[in-house]
């Protein structure tokens, strides 16, 4: 592994300078500065344009995560670590889902993007499972 520290630390410095994406942009004079800027009426307009993008099981109320009595994860997290880490978690977790897409044996590229949509809302204080 050469220099494998002095590899991973130009590409960071490459990346630093990276444009922003445009996943939300509307118009040519909207810019965006990706999905983490997208507006509660960018999250509706998505809802009404593709209605089942959060409805699946696995990704919407996968009960894996649920303890009997209908405990999830999540919630415990928010009780121990408080909502602002567990939303900035969240943020972290959507990256990954949007990095790894359909990469994963079993996890379809679908899957992923909408898993990643689903932790993005929930980092920006709108909880998926109040829909």
């Amino acid at each position: 592994m050469k220099n494998s520290c002095q590899d991973t630390l130009s590409k960071r410095s490459s990346l630093k300078d990276t444009a922003k994406s445009m996943i939300f942009e509307n118009t040519p004079e909207r810019k965006s500065d990706g999905i983490n800027s997208a507006s509660p009426e960018d999250w509706n307009r998505i809802r009404r344009e593709h209605p089942a993008i959060l409805r699946e099981e696995n990704v919407f109320e996968p009960a894996h995560y649920v303890k009997e009595g209908g405990v999830e994860c999540i919630d415990v997290m928010i009780q121990l670590y408080g909502i602002d880490r567990v939303k900035e978690w969240a943020e972290i977790t959507a990256f990954k889902y949007q990095w790894r897409h359909g990469n994963k044996e079993g996890n379809s590229s679908e899957q992923d993007k909408m898993k990643s949509i689903w932790y993005t809302r929930f980092s920006m204080g709108d909880d998926p499972r109040d829909d």
